[in-house]
């Protein structure tokens, strides 16, 4: 499950499970483009989540039923967004003439420095990126580990809505490809949530920059969302100032927020639009909305999934 599972195919479901909806987004690649054949919003019970993923398989699974016959097009074939905070990503430098095989057995072995669970009941996903810079006789190692737990229980919520999950992938990697998609290759990106801010950053590593914070919202939304920003970059003395900040999630608020984070940061400040360089398929009357765009980036990158494996 952790991965890529069966043969890519023209039409994708991209699938978030984020409180308080259930994120769905359709696309196809035609002549080079993206069209976007349907999206969905369906709305989650609170009982159905529990510590930012699924607690009951049978509610999700309904609800994930219900947005997938509002999501138009044909097939049942998803790729589903797992939250940054529910996994480990590190980058590992491991002997340039290993192969795959022997890359699974020895990391079988490696994660248990920094996974803090019995490797049982690990999911482990890797990909070489490449030689390691400092010795080229070594390869860099991309591995993503996560408890099998979170995926027996997406497993469960899939077979109840009749979808089949082709892959897995960090929410922050579909992203920085919705993101990338529209033009953009360098910023800060806020993924702003229910209480939760993630900061993220654009970088040519293949693990980019997270940091998540808690909001209590006791200071103001705008206050606390730029105390944590200034906190990050000097958190890093010498940090470059990003040239812009990029909103997104279902907290990001409209554009006033924006404007405020704007004057307060001393930066120019806007909300994603992973549907700016899409067209609607034919049949569809419109794209979304931006009040509804700021809910569906993670899943639009998801559903620009093409070939490879979790981490591509």
């Amino acid at each position: 499950m952790f991965g890529r599972m069966g043969r890519d195919a023209s039409s994708l479901l991209g699938v978030e499970i984020t409180p308080p909806f259930i994120r769905l987004v359709r696309l196809c690649r035609r002549r080079g483009r993206y069209q976007l054949q349907g999206w969905a919003l369906e709305p989650l019970p609170k009982s159905a989540m529990h510590n930012g993923w699924i607690a009951e398989p049978e509610q999700v699974g309904a609800v994930l039923r219900e947005a997938v016959v509002r999501c138009t097009g044909q097939g049942q074939r998803g790729a589903v967004a797992l939250p940054g905070g529910l996994l480990i990503e590190k980058i590992l430098s491991l002997p340039g003439d290993l192969e795959d095989r022997l890359i699974d057995e020895r990391l079988s072995r490696d994660v248990g420095e920094f996974v803090p669970f019995a490797l049982e009941d690990a999911a482990i996903e890797f990909q070489s990126i490449g030689p390691s810079p400092g010795n080229p006789l070594h390869q860099l190692v991309v591995v993503a580990v996560c408890h099998l737990a979170l995926l027996d229980a997406l497993q469960a919520s899939a077979e109840c809505a009749g979808l089949f999950i082709c892959a897995v992938e960090p929410d922050a990697h579909a992203l920085r490809r919705a993101v990338q998609a529209g033009g953009v290759q360098e910023a800060m990106l806020l993924q702003l949530e229910a209480g939760a801010l993630v900061i993220h950053e654009f970088a040519a590593e293949p693990v980019a920059p997270r940091r998540e914070v808690l909001l209590y919202e006791c200071q103001g939304i705008v206050q606390e969302v730029v105390t944590a920003v200034d906190n990050y970059l000097l958190s890093s003395p010498g940090r470059a100032l990003p040239g812009q900040v990029l909103l997104a999630g279902g907290g990001a608020h409209d554009q006033s927020f924006a404007a405020q984070l704007e004057q307060r940061l001393g930066i120019e400040v806007r909300h994603v639009d992973p549907f700016q360089s899409l067209i609607p398929a034919p049949g569809l009357d419109k794209l979304p909305s931006m009040e509804q765009a700021k809910y569906l980036a993670v899943a639009c990158g998801l559903a620009m999934r093409e070939g490879g494996r979790c981490l591509n």
